[in-house]
């Protein structure tokens, strides 16, 4: 403790003294003073990363980086004094986060960016007496990596609770260890903080902590989604190789659905670091014969997130698998047939076979934390837990060679697709919500039409007149997003003129929903899951809809003054009559050119996601026209005798069409017919939409209302194993890893 106090600087500016005049705890404690005033009641304690860690002191501190380069790797050299031990890794004195190196002479922490002539260091072998040492320049470069490592990168995605964290840690164990034995005698990795309870012989119960507390990790809840953030961990193998595990929070997430589209946001962002993707991992639990809805919501969100260039690099990992005698159980009947529905919905075929099926026991590892803390065991159990081992190893091998033969999947597929994705969904009520507004508005059209045909009036009569009425949406913005019923017995009818009804929602039978659209309202707590019907009003779930704003309708007068100011020049009523009446129906033929616009766009939308995601899911589009043509309905049987029937037809036109054009996309799609369309085509067709004359400005007004109603740090674990720590000669797994040639890895 005093060499690790005294070490903290290169000079001692610090005074030891026994002060018995202050009642403490029962053990010795150090408190910290500065210029007299107490800094720390517990000073060894408090900067105990720091003391039990190897440390860079900069000088200067770090700048802020002007160009982050993409690849880093962590600092892992020995220590300038020639210390013991042979590879550190390193912390920043500031910061107190690892140190990362460059490739470009630059060392980065959170302080932001070295020169690696700026820094010395200090290692936390009982050996290091002289302070923080400098490298003479010329050894620090000829040490340091000249190229980035090859990497295998591997994305695990699971349900809560499924052993993603555990997983990780086991499998660390399995690079370095053949077998049980060879672990027992070793030191055991821990990449992730965790804890668990046993029993021991005595029936007492025992709780085994392993590695030190993380921020990421949430140890104390019991039942509660672990993992918080996405984080990746990153094994150093032989050859300057390293294999990255990317753990994500569990899908289900005990926190609500809204964590779960936040959760997804976080995976998207985490990846996006990464140029590829060797493998995607599924983990699973071996025995659920069912697939409930959270089951099946689970697999399929994590499907329709991921390109399906990304389809043959997806393997499915059961966990807990021994007391299925290492296959996948009863789960597997199950899952299979959602992959045969998914290829059915979506002509995309995710393989389910030996090469992509894997069954751990991860048991085998808290076995040994366990035997770790001293917690005795028979000897028929330690066999049990040995073969558990070795299956397990030899499963992990078999995985890493799976995805070192696969083609990796490029990132930035699966980025660009949910970029597009987002585009596409955020859009679907909007442009449906226009739709309706295109109806109406020619519907008020062809009335003034009417009027002037019909009238007797003259010019002078006429000048006030000179205008089309027209309906215009202005988004108001909700106090939370809710589920309402649109139902005929669930809502009312309001009279805003002669000729104009508007449906107000009166039933919110969930007033804060957090889903995250229309199609996930299955998942909405007022939704029964056994029959689909709704547990405040008895509808059924697709009379409702998921509302986070609401259109409030506006009357206002169109004028064209070119044609206003032509009509007041001629002399004649009949002339102006037929200038006024060519202006509406010029109007009308501009707001169908406008639907057929948006409808041409929504189809585009469609066939972009039937091309590029595994897993399509329902067309939100067709489900928003299905709901505004019943609120049609609604006003009809409310004033049937003033409704115009041909708001509807255009609504039921609209939709027809759509799907017409979709079952012949599908059709296309099938016998590879189609060009395909860019996530750069989407972002192009979204503009165009803004762009329209008349409706363009109202539609981004409501498009940027549902981004607004919808309004973490991602770190990196680095383990690199020293030489004493690996199994005897090495485990056969990591010995594998450095023969595999530069052409697996990218």
């Amino acid at each position: 403790m005093f060499r690790d106090l005294y070490n903290s600087d290169e000079l001692s500016k610090y005074c030891l003294k026994i002060f018995t005049g202050k009642e403490c705890s029962n053990y010795p404690v150090i408190q910290h003073y500065i210029n007299g005033k107490l800094n720390s009641d517990n000073y060894y304690d408090d900067s105990k990363v720091l003391f039990t860690s190897n440390v860079v002191k900069f000088d200067p501190v770090p700048s802020k980086p002007k160009n982050t380069p993409n690849k880093k790797t962590q600092l892992v050299m020995p220590c300038p004094q020639d210390c013991p031990i042979v590879d550190c890794n390193w912390r920043c004195l500031k910061c107190e986060q690892n140190i990362e190196y460059g490739y470009n002479k630059r060392l980065y922490c959170d302080c932001g960016e070295s020169d690696i002539v700026h820094c010395k260091f200090r290692c936390n072998s009982s050996h290091h007496t002289r302070g923080y040492v400098p490298f003479e320049s010329d050894t620090f470069i000829k040490m340091l990596p000249s190229e980035p490592p090859e990497e295998i990168n591997i994305l695990l995605l699971g349900e809560t609770g499924v052993g993603k964290s555990t997983f990780i840690n086991a499998f660390v164990n399995y690079l370095k260890f053949d077998s049980l034995i060879d672990a027992k005698s070793r030191n055991m990795g821990v990449f992730i903080p965790s804890k668990f309870t046993v029993t021991d012989e005595n029936c007492e119960m025992k709780t085994i902590k392993l590695g030190d507390d993380d921020s990421n990790e949430r140890l104390g809840s019991v039942g509660a989604s672990s993992t918080i953030g996405c984080k990746s961990y990153v094994f150093h193998a032989p050859g300057n190789k390293h294999i990255r595990l990317i753990d994500t929070p569990g899908i289900g997430d005990t926190r609500g659905l809204d964590q779960d589209k936040k959760n997804f946001e976080k995976i998207m962002i985490s990846i996006s670091k990464y140029k590829f993707l060797n493998g995607i991992c599924i983990l699973l639990k071996p025995n659920n014969s069912r697939l409930n809805v959270v089951f099946r919501f689970c697999v399929q969100e994590l499907l329709s997130h991921l390109h399906k260039n990304a389809k043959d690099n997806i393997v499915f990992c059961f966990t807990n698998a021994r007391g299925t005698f290492y296959r996948p159980g009863d789960t597997l009947p199950a899952l299979k047939k959602q992959i045969d529905e998914l290829k059915e919905r979506s002509n995309v075929e995710v393989k389910i076979n030996k090469d992509t099926t894997y069954c751990f026991d991860n048991e085998s590892f808290r076995f040994l934390a366990a035997l770790k803390e001293g917690i005795a065991f028979k000897d028929t159990d330690e066999l049990c837990f040995a073969e558990s081992w070795k299956k397990s190893v030899n499963e992990s091998r078999r995985l890493i060679e799976h995805f070192v033969g696969c083609k990796p999947h490029q990132v930035e597929d699966t980025i660009s697709l949910n970029n597009a994705r987002s585009i596409v969904m955020l859009l679907s009520k909007p442009l449906a919500e226009v739709g309706q507004l295109i109806q109406t508005n020619i519907k008020l059209i062809k009335e003034k039409q009417s009027e002037i045909e019909n009238s007797d009036k003259t010019i002078e009569d006429l000048k006030d007149q000179l205008y089309i009425p027209q309906i215009d949406l202005e988004p108001i913005q909700l106090g939370y997003p809710r589920t309402v019923c649109t139902n005929g017995s669930c809502v009312r009818t309001l009279k805003i003129n002669e000729t104009i009804v508007k449906v107000d929602y009166i039933q919110h039978c969930c007033k804060r929903c957090y889903v995250p659209f229309n199609n996930y309202l299955k998942l909405c707590w007022a939704m029964k899951f056994i029959n689909g019907t709704c547990k405040e009003c008895g509808c059924e779930r697709n009379k409702h809809m998921h509302i986070s704003y609401e259109n409030k309708q506006i009357t206002i007068k169109i004028v064209n003054e070119d044609v206003k100011s032509e009509i007041l020049k001629n002399q004649s009523d009949q002339e102006a009559k037929k200038a006024m009446i060519k202006e509406c129906e010029e109007r009308q033929t501009r707001l169908k050119g406008e639907q057929n616009i948006i409808n041409e766009i929504s189809i585009k939308f469609a066939q972009f996601l039937r091309q590029n995601a595994i897993a399509s899911f329902n067309d939100a589009y067709a489900e928003y026209l299905d709901l505004f043509v019943n609120e049609e309905k609604i006003k009809k049987s409310a004033d049937p005798r003033n409704y115009d029937d041909e708001i509807l037809k255009g609504l039921e036109d609209t939709k027809k069409s759509y799907l017409d054009q979709i079952d012949l996309i599908n059709q296309a799609i099938s016998n590879d017919d189609t060009c395909p369309i860019s996530p750069k085509d989407i972002s192009d067709l979204e503009q165009r939409l803004y762009a329209l004359p008349i409706n363009g400005q109202t539609l981004k007004k409501i498009n940027d209302e549902v981004k607004r109603s919808r309004t973490n740090d991602f770190k990196e674990n680095h383990y690199i194993p020293l030489e004493n720590s690996i199994g005897k000669n090495g485990s056969s797994l990591y010995k594998l890893l450095g023969k595999f040639s530069k052409k697996y890895f990218y």
